[in-house]
């Protein structure tokens, strides 16, 4: 019996849609964005994981972050930060764009160039998919004990 897709909602830039498309279109339904505008229409509807990458809308990562854990539809949806574009960044810009994404309340940002280096393309990129997978499923297991009976 085939397993329902996880529902992912992808914030980004255009130019790297057609890569996530690509990657990840036999494993998750996917709907995407590229401006707060339709990010803010879009997180009224339900989502396992928000992904959003460094340069969306302008480089308003940190602000759809903040926005979405404000909002009582999306606070507890994990929510990955990724940085696609302009090569790897260095250890202290990593850290730094790691905390403060901790901070506001991201699951996790990954610097997938980093992890190109790292593991070869094609290993990140399935490292990258179990890693939304991951999360979808962290987030419905913790669902569950929360919920009320």
């Amino acid at each position: 019996m085939p397993t329902e897709k996880l529902s992912i909602l992808v914030a980004e830039v255009p130019g790297v849609i057609p890569v996530v498309q690509e990657a990840w279109s036999d494993h998750f339904n996917m709907t995407f964005c590229c401006s707060m505008q339709e990010a803010d229409r879009l997180l009224a509807m339900h989502f396992d994981v928000i992904v959003c990458g460094t340069h969306f809308a302008e480089s308003k990562m940190f602000e759809l972050l903040r926005h979405a854990k404000a909002l009582p539809a999306t606070c507890e949806t994990p929510i990955l930060c990724v940085r696609v574009l302009d090569g790897e960044l260095d250890s202290s810009a990593f850290q730094g764009i790691s905390l403060a994404a901790a901070a506001l309340g991201a699951a996790a940002f990954v610097d997938l160039n980093r992890w190109r280096r790292e593991y070869g393309f094609d290993a990140a990129r399935e490292k990258l998919r179990d890693l939304v997978a991951s999360l979808a499923e962290s987030h419905d297991e913790a669902s569950l004990v929360t919920e009320p009976l």
